[in-house]
C-alpha cells in the first residue's frame, strides 16, 4: 500500500471512530473531506463495511481480544469491536443506537406538513432552491426557518437538492437519515421499510451511524423492524420514474406493486394476503385510471380482479 493510500485509510478510520461524538462543525468537516477526493469516500465506505461485517462475526475473535491502545470502556449503548488493516489492529467503539433529532426540538423551529391524497401529486419549492416532487398518499414535514431539513413520514418523494457543502440537506424518516452530497434522489417510506435511490450525485446514508455513501445508480433498502440494510445497484435513469407513471420492481413482494397503484391512481384496492408476499419482477406502466391499471397488474401475476363501486379487489384464480 502506498504511503498516500495508507494516510487516507488512517484518516477514514479516524473519522469512523469519531462518529458518535462529533459536533456540527465536525460533521461539516467530515462531509467536506468526503467531497474533496473520490478516494476519501471509497476508503471510508471500505472501513465502514469492514466494521459492519466484523461486528456480526464475533466468532473470529478470542473472548478477550488483545488491545494495542488504551480504549475507554464502552457505555451500554456501544459495542466494542476490532478492525484490522495495514497490519495494525485498532480497537473501536461504535454506537448501535440510532440518534435522530426531532423536528421542532429547537425554539426557532417552524415545522409544517405537506400532504397529498392518494392519486394526487404536489411539487414543493424551498427557499434554498431545492425542489421536491411528492407522490400520492405522502406526508412530508418541513421547517420554514430551516429549509435544509425534511422529514418523510409516509409515501414517496424525489428531491432535487441545491448543494451547499457548508450546510448539507438532510432527509429524515423514522430512525433513518439521508444527507445530500450534491444530488437528485428518491426516498420512500412504506411502513417499516425505507428506500433511497440515487439518480445524480451522491448521498450519505445514516451519516452518524453506518455512513454509507450512495452514488448515482446505487440504492439502499432498510427495514427498521428487522434491523437490516441492503445496498443495491439500480438503473439511475429509472430513479423517480413514478413521476412518469412507470415503476420497476426486482423480486419485490407483489404488495409493493399494490402500494404504487394506490399512490398513483388513488384507487381503493385490496389483495388477498396470499398474493401480498409473492415475488414480482418487471416494469409496470400506470395510466392513472384504475379501470385500466387494476386488470393489467392482476394479469401480471395470473390473478383475477373484482370491482364493486369504488372498491377493487385482486385475488388468486
Amino acid at each position: 500500500m502506498a504511503v498516500e493510500d495508507a494516510t487516507i485509510v488512517d484518516r477514514a478510520i479516524d473519522w469512523h471512530l469519531r462518529q458518535g461524538d462529533m459536533g456540527e462543525a465536525d460533521w461539516r468537516a467530515f462531509v467536506a473531506w468526503l467531497e474533496e477526493d473520490p478516494a476519501h469516500a471509497q476508503a471510508f465506505d471500505t472501513v465502514a463495511l469492514d466494521m459492519a461485517l466484523l461486528s456480526e462475526r464475533a466468532d473470529l475473535f478470542p473472548a478477550q481480544p488483545m488491545v494495542v491502545a488504551p480504549v475507554v470502556a464502552p457505555t451500554p449503548t456501544r459495542r466494542l469491536w476490532a478492525w484490522v488493516g495495514g497490519g495494525a489492529a485498532v480497537a473501536a467503539a461504535a454506537s448501535v443506537t440510532l440518534m435522530v433529532t426531532p423536528i421542532g426540538s429547537g425554539s426557532a423551529s417552524a415545522a409544517y406538513a405537506v400532504e397529498t391524497k392518494p392519486g394526487q401529486r404536489r411539487d414543493v419549492a424551498l427557499s434554498d432552491g431545492t425542489r421536491i416532487e411528492l407522490n400520492g398518499a405522502s406526508r412530508l414535514v418541513l421547517d420554514r426557518n430551516n429549509p435544509r431539513i425534511a422529514t418523510l413520514q409516509a409515501g414517496e418523494a424525489t428531491f432535487h437538492v441545491r448543494h451547499d457543502p457548508r450546510d448539507p440537506f438532510t432527509v429524515r424518516s423514522g430512525t433513518m437519515t439521508v444527507q445530500d452530497l450534491g444530488t437528485v434522489f428518491n426516498v420512500e417510506r412504506d411502513g417499516a421499510r425505507f428506500d433511497v435511490q440515487v439518480a445524480e450525485g451522491s448521498v450519505l446514508f445514516q451519516p452518524r451511524q453506518q455512513a454509507v455513501t450512495l452514488r448515482s445508480g446505487a440504492a439502499v433498502s432498510a427495514r427498521e423492524d428487522l434491523g437490516s440494510v441492503t445496498v443495491l445497484k439500480i438503473d439511475a435513469a429509472k430513479v423517480g420514474s413514478w413521476r412518469n407513471g412507470v415503476v420497476a420492481f426486482g423480486g419485490e413482494p407483489f404488495g409493493r406493486v399494490i402500494t404504487s397503484v394506490r399512490r398513483i391512481d388513488g384507487v381503493i384496492l385490496s389483495i388477498e394476503p396470499s398474493l401480498s408476499q409473492q415475488p414480482f419482477t418487471g416494469m409496470v406502466r400506470f395510466t392513472g385510471e384504475a379501470a385500466r391499471d387494476v386488470p393489467h397488474i392482476a394479469a401480471l401475476v395470473g390473478a383475477e380482479w373484482h370491482h364493486d363501486g369504488e372498491r377493487w379487489t385482486i385475488s388468486p384464480k
